[in-house]
């Protein structure tokens, strides 16, 4: 997008942004579903090309009938989807925990085949979720009461966000609200120096290496501080609203406001390929009542990345966004 094209769409926000994109967006989440449903295995399940994990139909079913739920043209697909999920029970949960959770109680509210997985989906989330963080990590295992956590069983902010979703979702919102403090944590705000304090997110403290940005030096006290980082810190915004945080509040107003500055293209930031996920938009179109100048932009490069077949994928292999399956689903959820 050049410069011209993205004052006019900035020109247009709040208000006029859905007509800014509504053509060319109508069409290409059109193409995006029906790209999926062409996907969808005899059974009911979607299957993955490119990951032999996410061959045997658990890990990417959930995720694609979330994103199709609630389109007509979609409800019979939604139906098998569904009726293929039920048979597996709970060994839908064995892995990925958490996604699978968070996507069956955001989905059977208008799918109400998905009713008997979903207290097990609830009940899941509150295992899982850290007594002592309140956040939640991508272990399959509970987090132990006590005791040094194991690196995979500390809590990330993707994990939480993702969770807090689920909960949100069928109005449980209690156990979200105990994850605030662990969200609030990985803000890049109040540690009373600049430097640090723009607002952004990050996935998680005291571990480096998952923090894709990477660090951001050490604060006067010698504790470690990262970068921030746009899929960070949509997470972030969503995750604080979800949970309680006013929309007022400085948090909400300095997190909209970092994604706001952010320098949105398609070949991303220097923090890229991080940064560039469909995910990113889906989060942007949860959070429009802070994000109205933000969602357009994202919404313009999302319809501009889609392929001539309606399908999308993105380079970004540590999203696992380079699988069509998956990309093409979060395309769609966020241009829905």
């Amino acid at each position: 997008m050049n410069r011209a094209a993205f004052l006019r769409l900035m020109a247009v926000a709040p208000f006029g942004w859905r007509h800014a994109v509504a053509g060319t967006g109508g069409a290409a989440h059109d193409a995006g579903l029906q790209w999926l449903l062409g996907r969808q295995s005899a059974d009911g399940a979607w299957r993955s090309e490119s990951y032999g994990a996410f061959r045997d139909g658990s890990a990417l079913t959930p995720m694609v009938l979330r994103s199709l739920i609630g389109r007509r043209e979609a409800a019979t697909a939604c139906r098998k989807a569904a009726a293929w999920m039920l048979e597996q029970g709970d060994a839908l949960f064995a892995e990925y925990p958490v996604h699978h959770s968070s996507a069956i109680l955001e989905a059977v509210g208008a799918c109400s085949e998905l009713r008997p997985l979903a207290e097990l989906a609830r009940k899941k989330l509150l295992a899982l979720q850290c007594p002592r963080t309140g956040g939640w990590s991508y272990s399959r295992v509970a987090p132990p009461a006590t005791g040094d956590l194991p690196p995979m069983q500390q809590a990330n902010l993707s994990a939480t966000a993702m969770a807090v979703d689920g909960l949100c979702a069928i109005g449980d919102p209690t156990a979200a609200r105990k994850a605030l403090e662990f969200v609030r944590v990985c803000q890049n705000l109040e540690t009373g120096e600049t430097t640090f304090d723009d607002g952004g997110f990050f996935q998680m403290p005291d571990d480096s290496a998952r923090n894709k940005a990477g660090s951001a030096g050490a604060d006067r006290n010698g504790k470690p501080r990262y970068l921030s980082y746009a899929s960070a810190t949509a997470d972030g915004l969503r995750a604080l609203l979800r949970c309680g945080e006013p929309a007022d509040s400085p948090r909400v107003v300095t997190a909209a406001s970092w994604l706001e500055g952010y320098r949105w293209s398609v070949q991303g930031s220097r923090n890229a390929p991080a940064d560039l996920c469909y995910y990113t938009a889906g989060s942007l179109r949860h959070t429009s009542e802070v994000c109205a100048r933000i969602r357009p932009v994202a919404s313009q490069l999302l319809i501009a990345a889609c392929g001539e077949n309606g399908s999308w994928r993105n380079a970004a292999v540590e999203m696992r966004e380079d699988c069509s399956v998956v990309a093409t689903a979060l395309a769609v959820e966020a241009l829905g």
